[in-house]
């Protein structure tokens, strides 16, 4: 069953700097075993950020589903369960030269990592929780 954020974890969550986002997301993945990324008709979405082409995601529904508006409007959220992501998905972020904008917020694109920077600190985290 999917977690459900409440208001005030939304607010908070909402409320964190850039690292403090990050911090967050990988204890929430690490925890939750799941990445959320939106989707349209054409695959998924990808932003710009610091010169890279990144695929934004986030740990939970509820903060992805907060930019399907404006151009994104025909987007889904859509979630990745963790092993998938690190089986396949980080090797084919790195065929593709994408990086990965770790829980964007209107500011800016949260901290941008490379997708093995991001599978390495997420297999850390999880072998910590074991």
């Amino acid at each position: 069953m999917e977690y459900q954020l409440s208001t005030e974890e939304l607010s908070r969550i909402v409320a964190l700097d850039a690292e403090q986002r990050y911090d967050y997301f990988i204890q929430a993945v690490a925890d939750l075993e799941e990445i959320w990324i939106l989707t349209d008709d054409e695959g998924f979405v990808l932003v710009s950020a610091e010169e890279e082409r990144c695929i934004p995601v986030w740990p939970h529904a509820e903060l992805a589903e907060q930019w399907i508006e404006g151009e994104w409007q025909h987007c889904t959220a859509k979630a990745i369960d963790v092993k998938t992501w690190l089986d396949k998905w980080t090797s084919g972020l790195i065929g593709d030269d994408l990086a990965i904008a770790v829980l964007p917020d209107a500011d800016g694109p949260g901290v941008v990592v490379m997708p093995d920077e991001l599978a390495e600190t997420l297999i850390d985290e999880m072998s910590d929780d074991a």
